[in-house]
Order: C-alpha cells, then structure tokens, then sequence
C-alpha cells in the first residue's frame, strides 16, 4: 500500500525544520537586523549585576541616560535619542515613533521596568576582567546598533 506524498517521513521532517528555520528567523530578526544594518551610538552604562567567576563573563547592565518607565503603563515605548559630547541620552517616553530623530524601540512591563533589549552581555573571558574593571570605575560605554525601526543589539563595551 503506497502512502500519500505529503505524509511520507522526509516531508514531514523537511516540513519540521523547514517551520524551525522559519520561527528561529522570526524570532531574532530585530536583532539581527540591527546587527547588520543598524547605525552604531555609544550610551553610558553601569552595571547591575557584576561579572561572577561562577556564571562565566556575563553582566547585567543598566543605561543611567534612559528614562525611568515609572507609572507607564506595559506595551511599546520609543525613546528618542540626542547627542550630548561624545555620547548619547535618552529623552522623554512617547507612544509613537519619532519621525525626525534615531530611537530605541522599548516594551515596558506596567511595574517600572523599560526594556531595550540590550541589558545583558556575555564577554570572551580575555576581555572581561577589563570590562568589569570600566563598569565599576563609571568608565564604560556601551556600544548599540539601532536599526530604522528602532531595533537595538548591544555589539560592545567600550572605554569612554
């Protein structure tokens, strides 16, 4: 008995990782597109949680320039960036994308919390020692790439 061409066990398979690839692309597309096509601004930075031996070279980072999401209710927040010397700040929260200046696109949780996408950073093991050293010393900057639409991937901290 022959069975349909569609059920057979290498379609089926095909069909599987095929959707895999489909969702995985879906799922880091604003990442990757600001990897690859995003125009690079540096923003302080400060550690929230420091490197641990224990957890390898990972760090938790906060950006002192963002705006706090205080009484913000949760769902997508644009915060517009300016230029100040050789950094760059954050403006106030606002609900609709800025159509003259660069921005981040954020979501906000409802308790306070703004996130950017671009609070964590996993480091080669060379070049952590001397990165946990800038946090600390409020010597640090971090180095995003933001695409058109306001997607951020955090690429490097670098000395101020």
């Amino acid at each position: 008995m022959n069975r349909p061409a569609l059920t057979s066990r290498p379609v089926l398979v095909a069909a599987a990782l095929l959707l895999q690839v489909v969702l995985l692309v879906v799922a880091v597309r604003p990442q990757l597109s600001a990897r690859l096509g995003g125009t690079e601004y540096r923003l302080a930075v400060a550690p929230i949680d420091p490197i641990d031996p224990f957890r390898g070279a990972y760090v938790m980072l906060r950006y002192p320039d963002l705006p706090e999401a205080d009484n913000e209710p949760a769902g997508e927040v644009f915060v517009p960036l300016a230029r100040d010397g050789g950094l760059w700040k954050g403006g106030r929260l606002e609900r609709r994308r800025p159509a003259d200046r660069p921005y981040l696109a954020c979501r906000t949780s409802g308790y306070g919390r703004l996130d950017c996408g671009v609070d964590s950073l996993f480091l080669p093991e060379d070049k952590a020692r001397r990165v946990q050293d800038e946090l600390a010393a409020d010597r640090a900057a971090a180095v995003l790439r933001i695409d058109a639409d306001g997607n951020a991937a955090l690429v490097d901290v670098v000395p101020r």
